[in-house]
This record gives structure tokens, C-alpha cells and sequence, in this order.
């Protein structure tokens, strides 16, 4: 038995890894080490600090002292569990001290002076081996234990030192677990947490302990979780019976299915805009209600499509197609004039711009605009190569090959223009985070530096090499004077701009 203490404060506990544990209480960890003071039934051990953090300090070897910690808890355990105690039947504190003794293994300074490490080094260098204080740590554990740092094995297999995974497991066969273990977890905040998730219901329904298969039960927690709905003492009869007939190789499908069958789970309620009035607005013309008629039938028919192929390929469950399906049929109604109304418009002001972007596309890209065209107008868009769709959207709005070509022209010439447009605000942006002086040492941004120079008659650009570099300048023929370009800070762009501007 240990008994720590602080000003105002003494901790009673059996172990040394008790002891541990305590270094991480905030009170204790802000106590100056002069302050606390460690009494112990069997062997003097003192507590100090290395780098800022508290540590253990006992006379003994290495093997000696992890012996020693590890048969601590070992007696502990004898009294408080007795002989033949499970991992689930041991309280989640105690389980933590003894796990918490692995981590020194990583860390000796902390239960190890740096006389006791250097002799622990210096043996080990006689002996032809490395000082490994893992192995010692692991086979002291398996010895008394019977497992190591990695914890003991789980019916899934493997291994496994969180404590929870044991508890869980154990709730999930109805094994004895003690009131004190069971009341421990459920003072914790997320007791079962990191695909643990399933056996939170079992904590607090004893009902429903052994009552199903592990896979089953996984599944049933999770759709149960999902369906924001509780497991209780209540329903946990229904639920088993109502999943008694699902295989135990089953998925979420299966018994999300079987719980809905049974009438546990409700059909998913509709999304809160489907309550709410959608204005659809008017059409301008036959056309758009024709084109608002397809596009509503078209993305229905996608809908209620992909749905039904989700729900025969098993992935997903009954109640989310059938509210898949209603999503479906309602907003078919919702469908509003908008899209419709624009492309009606374009139609009838011969905008090509819109018309081309919309409807000289392939096959699979705005199919009922194009439906649309070729049911109102008799104008074919589809099944089609690229030249002769394009030349039919021409036709459309009346003008033959040679107002085509004039039109293209122009369109050309106005992105060519647009694309100079936004290359030379993009180049004067740029420009204007450099810095550059004037003669007058004031200093400006690079864009106002060159539209100085351009202004002052510096109207062209030269370059020459210097080394390996190019070195760029607006020159003033007239005076036979330079201004200092750069292409790096965007201020050669910047002057090509706005001269070819200017030459405009």
C-alpha cells in the first residue's frame, strides 16, 4: 500500500503503477516535487522529476524493480478479484495501472536513475546484448498474467489490451460481469466507442445480453443508432423475434428490412422542403412548357431508375427506397419554368451564344433541351457528327453557312479579345505587387511604374542578354532613356498589354 501526499491532499493506493497513474492528476502535477512526499509498506521509493515530468525513484536492478511493480499488481488483483479473475470482471482503473506500466518500458528515466540506466547498459554490453527493457516488461506480464502488452485474446480472434473490447464481448455472451465494472462504464461520458459502438444497449439492457448472434447484434445496434432509435426493455423482444429469421452472415439491408417489416421502424419522413410551396413560375411560350414537361418526366424517371436498381442490387433497404420513390414522384411536380423559360428565350432572340453552349454538346449532355428542339421545331440534334449539329443550330435561328461563318468570325474576334482583356488584368495585377522607384525616390507598384513610363512617350520594348539572363526595358527612342522591365513580377506582360493597346 502506497500513500501520496500533496498540501491538503493524501492518495491511497496499492501499487506503484497506482502511483503512476496518480502523476497524471492535475493537482499532483502541479505540486513542486519538494512537496510530495510517497510512503510505502515494503520499499522506500521516492518521486522525483526528469525533464519536468514526475518520475519514480527505488533501489534495485532493472529486472528487480519491474518484478517487483508487476507482482504489486498481481497481489492486487488475488485480493480484490480473486484467483481465476477475467479480463471483464477486473474494474477499468486497475486494468489501465497495469497497462500503464508498458509505456516506462519506452521510457526508463522515469522509474530509472541515470546511474541505474548506465549500469543496466554497461551489463548488458558485457553480457553481448542490448539493453531491452520491452522484452523484460513482456515476459514479466505473460509470466504473472498471462498475456502481454498486447493483451489478452478476444473470441474474434487476436489480441487485444482495451479493456472495453473484453467488457463488450463479455455483455454480449451474458458472461458475469460485476456491478462495479458495469457501473464504472456507465459513469463514462462514450463508454464503448471506435467500432464499439454496438455494445453501448448492452450496458444498460440486461435484456437484451445473449440474446443474439455478434454479427446480428452489431447489425441490429447499428440500424437501431442510424434510426436515431433506442434499444429498451420494452422493445428488445420484438426486435429479436422480428430479426430471428435473418441468416447470421446478415448486413445493415437485411435487418434494417426485417425491422421495418415488423413495424419497429417507421418509413424515413420526407424532407422539410417538400412540405413548403415551390412557386413553378409561367411559361413564355409553348416550347418551355413542352421542355418543362421533359425535363420533369426525365429526371423522375432517372430517379425512381436508380432507386429501383439500388434496391434489387440489396444497397439499400426498403425504407429508403420507398422514400426515394416519393422524393421522386413529388418533385416531378416541382419542377419549375426557369431552365425552360431561358432556353425558350435564347430560342427566340436567335442567342447563339446560350444556344451553342446548351445545345452543341454530345448526345448524353442536355438531352430534353435537345428532345425538346427536335419535338417543336423539327430541327434533328442528336445522332449526329459535331459540324453538322452545329451548322443545324445556325439553320435554327435562320441564317445560312455564310452568316454562320460571318458570325463565328466576330464570335472569334470577341473572345480573342476578352481572352487579351483578362490577361492583362491579370498581368497588371501582378504587376502591382512589385515595387519599383522613380527618380524622385518615390516608390510605386509595378503597374503604375509602366503606365508612368508609357505615358511619358517609353512606348518600346528591347532586350539584350546579360550573362545567362535576358534583361528586359521600355525605351524612349526620342530621348534614348530606359525604364526597367521584368518578366518574373508581371511588369513585361503588363507593358505588351498595354502597348498592343495602344496599337489598337
Amino acid at each position: 500500500m502506497y500513500k501520496l501526499t500533496i498540501p491538503g491532499e493524501s492518495f491511497i493506493v496499492a501499487t506503484l503503477a497506482g502511483v503512476l497513474a496518480l502523476f497524471s492528476n492535475e493537482r499532483v502535477q502541479a505540486t513542486e516535487t519538494a512537496l510530495i512526499t510517497l510512503e510505502g509498506d515494503v520499499c522506500v521509493t521516492s518521486v522525483t522529476r526528469y525533464n519536468g515530468k514526475l518520475a519514480l525513484r527505488r533501489a534495485g536492478t532493472a529486472a528487480e524493480i519491474v518484478a517487483a511493480m508487476f507482482d504489486e499488481v498481481r497481489e492486487h488483483w488475488l485480493s480484490e478479484y480473486g484467483s481465476d479473475q477475467k479480463p471483464w470482471q477486473i474494474r477499468p482503473a486497475h486494468w489501465d495501472e497495469l497497462f500503464g506500466l508498458f509505456e516506462l518500458a519506452r521510457e526508463p528515466e522515469h522509474f530509472l536513475s541515470s546511474s541505474q540506466v548506465d549500469a543496466e547498459r554497461a551489463a548488458a554490453r558485457d553480457a553481448r546484448q542490448f539493453f531491452n527493457l520491452s522484452s523484460l516488461f513482456q515476459n514479466s506480464a505473460v509470466e504473472r498474467f498471462g498475456f502481454g502488452a498486447g493483451g489478452p485474446s478476444t473470441p474474434s480472434g487476436g489480441v487485444n489490451s482495451r479493456h472495453e473490447v473484453h467488457v463488450a464481448y463479455a455483455l454480449l455472451r451474458n458472461e458475469a460481469v460485476p456491478d462495479a465494472v458495469i457501473d464504472d462504464y456507465r459513469k463514462m461520458e462514450r463508454a464503448f466507442r471506435y467500432d464499439l459502438e454496438w455494445a453501448e444497449p448492452l450496458l444498460n439492457v440486461v435484456e437484451l445480453r445473449g440474446r443474439l448472434p455478434a454479427e446480428k447484434h452489431r447489425w441490429v445496434a447499428s440500424v437501431m443508432r442510424a434510426a436515431k432509435q433506442p434499444i429498451t426493455g420494452e422493445n428488445v423482444d420484438a426486435i429479436v423475434a422480428a430479426v430471428s429469421s435473418v441468416p447470421n452472415g446478415c448486413g445493415f439491408v437485411d435487418v434494417d428490412d426485417a425491422l421495418f417489416a415488423a413495424g419497429i421502424l417507421t418509413a424515413d419522413a420526407l424532407p422539410p422542403m417538400f412540405n413548403e410551396p415551390i412557386a413553378l413560375g409561367t411559361p413564355v411560350n409553348a416550347f418551355a412548357e413542352r421542355l418543362r414537361q421533359i425535363l420533369a418526366d426525365s429526371r423522375r424517371d432517372k430517379s425512381l431508375d436508380r432507386a429501383d436498381m439500388e434496391r434489387t442490387q440489396g444497397r439499400t433497404t426498403a425504407r429508403r427506397h420507398k422514400l426515394e420513390r416519393e422524393m421522386a414522384l413529388l418533385s416531378h411536380g416541382r419542377e419549375t419554368f426557369e431552365w425552360a423559360n431561358r432556353v425558350a428565350l435564347a430560342l427566340e432572340q436567335c442567342n447563339l451564344s446560350m444556344l451553342l453552349e446548351v445545345l452543341d454538346s454530345p448526345d448524353t449532355r442536355n438531352r430534353s433541351s435537345k428532345r425538346a428542339v427536335e419535338e417543336h421545331y423539327g430541327v434533328k440534334l442528336r445522332g449526329m457528327n459535331a459540324k453538322s449539329r452545329r451548322r443545324a443550330i445556325f439553320a435554327l435561328c435562320g441564317m445560312d453557312e455564310a452568316a454562320q461563318a460571318a458570325w463565328e468570325a466576330a464570335d472569334a474576334e470577341r473572345k480573342s479579345a476578352a481572352r487579351k482583356a483578362e490577361d492583362a488584368q491579370h498581368a497588371k495585377e501582378v504587376a502591382q505587387r512589385a515595387q519599383y522607384q522613380r527618380p524622385d525616390g518615390v516608390v510605386i507598384d509595378g503597374a503604375a511604374h509602366v503606365e508612368a513610363a508609357i505615358q511619358e512617350g517609353f512606348r518600346e520594348i528591347r532586350n539584350w542578354r546579360k550573362g545567362a539572363s535576358k534583361q528586359y526595358a521600355l525605351v524612349n527612342v526620342e530621348l534614348g532613356l530606359a525604364r526597367t522591365l521584368r518578366a518574373k513580377d508581371g511588369t513585361l506582360d503588363y507593358a505588351r498589354a498595354m502597348l498592343e493597346r495602344l496599337a489598337a
